[in-house]
């Protein structure tokens, strides 16, 4: 058995395709199916379900697409070991954002590393909390910038800023004039807000509940822009993180108090876990970025 087949098998049963699989990896499609026969032969199991029209993995082959998935983190994470034995930042980070970080900061952050670390592969992607915190543990992603989680046992929560979140209203709406609202006064307000799965969404729910609170939930989004553009085009308002605010024009922000609506931004590390030189570096990039946020702002981290 060979790293190629171990490579060969992950695409295929990632694609659900051999021809998908071949135009990924770049070779031909009798090439690749050889490949898979080989192996399953060695090891005496039929991996891959060969459909009418897709491949999937059989029960041997989500075991072994596990065990595959993990040699393979191994064998990156021992090169980029090796490589920062010689000094050099090498190797891929692969980062979960959350959603006003990944409209507002995360751009000059890719930049600048980029530039500074032309060797490295950065794969950032927005993802929701619960998926976040998963793949961080399973170590799928090297970490991630997203609210505290409650999970100490096994996530380090590095406190990187306190964001507030304010009601964000358009031009036309009977509150744009307001610099305050209490947060009693949504009762029966029409709002737009992120679906369910996202950590801020369950803090605002959870929030209303407590204090008794009572708004309309007329539409709900899984990204942030189009939720303030139909909140700049209508008359709904939102509640978001003042960092989706970013250079936006054409929006009302009003602080909500009595209480004020907060989270703590962090840096999540699994805990127990060697950090690579390159995923210690990004980390350094966003402490900077925040810590500059928080000077603009008028804040503090912590």
């Amino acid at each position: 058995m060979e790293l190629r087949h171990l490579r060969y098998f992950l695409s295929v049963a990632s694609h659900r395709s051999f021809s998908r699989a071949a135009a990924a990896l770049g070779v031909s499609q009798p090439t690749l199916s050889e490949q898979i026969q080989q192996l399953e032969a060695e090891l005496g199991v039929t991996l891959l379900e060969r459909l009418p029209r897709r491949v999937e993995p059989t029960e041997a082959g989500c075991l072994f697409r596990e065990r595959c998935e993990r040699v393979l983190r191994e064998l990156d994470g021992a090169q980029v070991d090796i490589a920062e034995l010689q000094g050099l930042v090498r190797g891929t980070v692969r980062v979960g954002v959350f959603h006003s970080f990944s409209a507002s900061l995360l751009p000059q952050i890719l930049a600048r590393f980029a530039t500074e670390h032309p060797g490295v592969h950065v794969v950032a992607r927005l993802i929701p909390r619960d998926q976040m915190e998963r793949e961080l543990v399973s170590g799928e992603i090297d970490l991630a910038v997203a609210y505290s989680s409650p999970d100490a046992a096994h996530i380090v929560s590095e406190l990187l800023f306190r964001e507030p979140m304010r009601l964000v209203v358009g031009p036309g709406h009977p509150l744009a004039g307001r610099r305050s609202l209490p947060l009693r006064a949504l009762d029966a307000h029409e709002l737009v807000l992120l679906t369910r799965e996202f950590a801020a969404r369950q803090y605002l729910d959870q929030l209303f509940g407590e204090h008794g609170v009572a708004p309309r939930i007329m539409l709900e989004m899984n990204t942030i822009e189009p939720i303030l553009a139909t909140v700049q085009h209508s008359r709904m308002a939102s509640i978001v993180a003042l960092g989706a605010l970013h250079a936006r024009v054409g929006l009302h922000a009003i602080r909500l108090t009595a209480p004020e609506p907060v989270r703590d931004v962090a840096l999540l590390w699994r805990r127990h876990d060697t950090r690579s030189r390159a995923a210690r570096r990004f980390a350094e990039l966003v402490r900077e970025a925040y810590a500059g946020a928080g000077r603009e702002r008028g804040s503090s981290p912590g």
